[in-house]
């Protein structure tokens, strides 16, 4: 008989050999543009300065698993790095041949290799990796538990990893009309459209439907309100995950107002308080209003104080480019020493991850 995990693992395949997300066709390809913001928070120098204070020691041909790859993000991981070996695993055999496609398409196929199946399962033939990316696969695993640990093994001693986890207080609109749509039956992406527009226009279910960009498409539809395995986690809630993984957060790159640091203005927080805690006050103020997205380290990491800095390989040469992280533009040229940068400006591109520590002075 079928445990009800396989059933739920079942059902986020049949989920996504439908609906292959991101949903992405050949002239949508081609005519989108790649954000540069992903890029460089993509880039494995990154996550390893984050991790340890240093590019110093870093794999000079990184091994990358992309879990829960989808159609699209193997091939900006590998644009973000470019001597990179990468491994793009996923459940739908639809959605790894439309990934394929894309790496042909940029002349990839020397350096990602896909693999089809259940992470978890993952032969060990393919060794450990230097950089873990999982974008959108913790909370759908069954038991988060149990899918985050067999992700933390497969990396090497002093491997890192970019995740992106939901966030339930910053997308609880999402989810409160999930909640409705399940109780109203509601099962296609035609029927909740109609839910949706049954609504006032000012219900903020509605308002927050229209805003959701996914929305516009059955795929992106699907995968944020009618998937069947959905497991969004709290501040704390994340705080006790990683730690029981053996991994803990290097960097959080939210968005200024979602950084813990921006808790700490707020007159009650206890001062014995976090980065977890300070995130959990902003998620109580209603600040928090994206997922978690962060760079994390094994817990028997030693960071270390670098004195000197490279830029990010992930960057064009030369001009402006928005960071998500400060909320602002940045002017870079990477022709130049960061030592002709003011200190202020290379405070802002180090705190962006256009400047990395402990490169070639």
């Amino acid at each position: 008989m079928e445990s009800a995990q396989e059933k739920l693992r079942s059902e986020v395949t049949e989920l996504y050999e439908s609906r292959p997300y991101p949903p992405i066709g050949t002239w949508s390809l081609l005519a989108s543009g790649i954000r540069w913001e992903e890029r460089q928070t993509l880039n494995y120098k990154a996550a390893y300065a984050a991790a340890y204070g240093t590019t110093a020691g870093a794999a000079l041909t990184p091994r990358i698993l992309v879990a829960g790859c989808g159609t699209f993000e193997p091939v900006v991981v590998a644009l973000a790095n470019p001597q990179a070996e990468i491994v793009a695993v996923d459940l739908s055999g639809r959605s790894l041949r439309k990934l394929e496609w894309n790496i042909r398409l940029r002349a990839l196929g020397s350096r990602i290799a896909t693999w089809k199946g259940d992470v978890e399962e993952l032969p060990e033939s393919f060794g450990a990796f230097d950089f873990v990316v999982a974008s959108g696969l913790i909370h759908h695993f069954p038991d988060p538990a149990k899918g985050l640990h067999s992700l933390t093994k497969r990396a090497g001693a002093r491997g890192v990893f970019r995740l992106m986890v939901y966030s339930k207080w910053g997308r609880s609109l999402l989810y409160g009309a999930k909640a409705l749509a399940a109780q109203l039956g509601v099962r296609t992406p035609a029927e909740f459209r109609r839910m949706i527009d049954t609504l006032p226009a000012d219900h903020p279910y509605r308002v927050y439907f229209y805003l959701y960009s996914d929305a516009r498409t059955d795929s992106g539809l699907a995968d944020g309100y009618l998937h069947p395995c959905d497991r969004p986690f709290t501040a704390l809630g994340l705080k006790d995950l990683l730690a029981n993984a053996g991994i803990e957060a290097s960097a959080f790159l939210h968005a200024p107002s979602g950084q813990p640091e921006a808790a700490n203005g707020f007159a009650l927080l206890p001062e014995a308080g976090g980065i977890w805690e300070r995130l959990q006050v902003l998620e109580a103020l209603g600040e928090l209003q994206e997922n978690f997205r962060l760079f994390a380290r094994s817990t028997k990491a030693e960071p270390v104080k670098a004195t000197s800095w490279e830029w990010n390989e992930a960057l064009p040469e030369k001009g402006r480019l928005y960071s998500h992280l400060l909320g602002k533009e940045l002017t870079f040229d990477t022709s130049m020493p960061p030592s002709a940068f003011s200190e202020q400006a290379r405070s802002e591109l180090a705190k962006a991850f256009f400047l990395l520590p402990g490169g070639t002075p």
